[in-house]
């Protein structure tokens, strides 16, 4: 069982180091390349003896001791994690459970309770033993002089993106309960779109599911019983019951089973290969070219991408140090590298429409928003309104989807079950036509 990280016991006024996760600021030059870190196991004392064990992600075994000594531990075992052996089965921390925790922060500290008091409160209501876990690090972290925004991105692998750049710049500001209620509302409206997503399939999935199963059962128990009665018969068959029991001979041939297995391995192979960096681009850049569902990814990396870019500059962060965790909290990939590509336009003083323009991304009406709030210098405020905008667009496109989704689902189903019932009531009224004027 893998030890919790003990805080360090570094001066942070002296000594603001690095943190483990933490998003490192980057160069113009570095932005868009992708940086190839592992994850390091580690044994280690701190200032006080204390044994030490932990994981930290750096690019090589010295530069994960040299985070870990700036944090005053002194590493007496380090050893890089190979292959399958990251944490495959560690618990996950839901979406909703850091949903609730920026709402009760929010509540705690626009009550005047301290930070510490608030964690330590919702550290012991947490039901996710990762959450209590990682909250309970959090908490040593803060009590040990860090700061709450640091403390959280020392664990960036359950924050989402923007989380951390947006309490950072509350702290300046002093708004951090500000901080916390947009995060809520910005994570909850991603929680209830899931949701809604969720429900709207649930039931023509369940139908498609039982559909093939049915067709399966059918195919590989029922036809073959009906070929041998009307093999009894010796009678010619309609080209409907012919199909399907070709169709069934096929299926329990050697052939059959081969095919089966190729697109077993098929699926499986292409759902490794979107894990890959190039087939989840391959893969997204797909989507944006199926009807439909293009224009609800559209609508979605619009809305989420103007959100958190809104909230970001609202918080009294710089449009060049917002657009990098703007850019990060897209879904898709596609965005992700064409708008680092326009991020270079806006650094070389280019404006922020015009780079925004060339991408081909967005809708003419967030350009058109953008270059309204760039003129009169209210673009967060632009950014909020088409947020909103494309929210109930995106509600919309979502609800015409999943309801185009049922019909079509229903309409497969009966014309397969229509085809079976054809082909066995057409091939009983052969045979009984032809036994009829023998």
């Amino acid at each position: 069982m893998t030890a919790v990280q003990q805080p360090d016991q570094v001066d942070p006024d002296l000594v603001p180091p690095p943190l483990p996760g933490a998003p490192q600021k980057k160069t113009r030059k570095d932005r868009g390349r992708k940086s190839e870190t592992a994850r390091f196991r580690y044994e280690a004392e701190n200032l006080d003896g204390q044994s030490v064990k932990g994981e930290i992600e750096a690019v090589s075994a010295n530069a994960a001791r040299n985070e870990l000594a700036v944090q005053g531990l002194r590493v007496t075992k380090i050893k890089e994690k190979k292959g399958l052996q990251t944490d495959i089965t560690a618990e996950k921390v839901p979406l909703p459970d850091i949903m609730h925790f920026s709402r009760q922060m929010a509540t705690f500290l626009r009550a005047g309770v301290p930070v510490t008091e608030a964690i330590d409160n919702l550290r012991q209501d947490a039901k996710n033993k990762r959450f209590r876990s990682v909250l309970n690090d959090v908490l040593e972290r803060v009590t040990a002089g860090r700061s709450l925004a640091s403390s959280l991105a020392a664990h960036a692998d359950v924050f989402p993106p923007y989380y951390m750049a947006m309490l950072r710049s509350a702290e300046l500001t002093g708004r951090m309960d500000e901080a916390f209620d947009q995060l809520h509302t910005y994570i909850r409206r991603d929680v209830e779109l899931s949701r809604q997503v969720r429900k709207a399939l649930i039931y023509p999935v369940i139908l498609l599911g039982l559909s093939f199963a049915v067709i399966l059962v059918i195919v590989v128990f029922a036809i073959p019983r009906f070929a041998d009665f009307f093999k009894e018969f010796d009678a010619e068959l309609p080209l409907p019951t012919r199909m399907l029991m070709a169709v069934a001979d096929f299926v329990q041939s050697p052939p059959g089973l081969i095919t089966g297995l190729v697109l077993i391995v098929a699926a499986v192979a292409g759902f490794f290969y979107i894990k890959t960096p190039g087939g989840r681009l391959n893969f997204h850049a797909l989507q944006l070219k199926i009807p439909m569902i293009s224009t609800v990814v559209t609508y979605s990396s619009t809305e989420r991408f103007t959100r958190v870019l809104a909230a970001l500059l609202d918080a009294g962060t710089p449009l060049p140090e917002a657009l990098p965790t703007a850019i990060d909290c897209s879904n898709n990939m596609v965005y992700k590298k064409r708008l680092n590509a326009a991020m270079e336009g806006v650094l070389a003083g280019q404006g922020f429409a015009e780079p925004l323009s060339r991408t081909e991304l967005f809708p003419t009406t967030t350009i058109q928003m953008v270059r309204v709030g760039e003129r009169t210098g209210e673009l967060s405020t632009q950014l909020n309104n088409a947020a909103g905008f494309y929210e109930e667009e995106l509600n919309y496109a979502v609800d015409k989807l999943t309801a185009w989704f049922e019909p079509i689902t229903i309409i497969f189903i009966g014309g397969v079950v229509g085809f079976v019932a054809l082909a066995m009531v057409s091939a009983m009224y052969g045979i009984y036509g032809q036994v009829n004027l023998g």
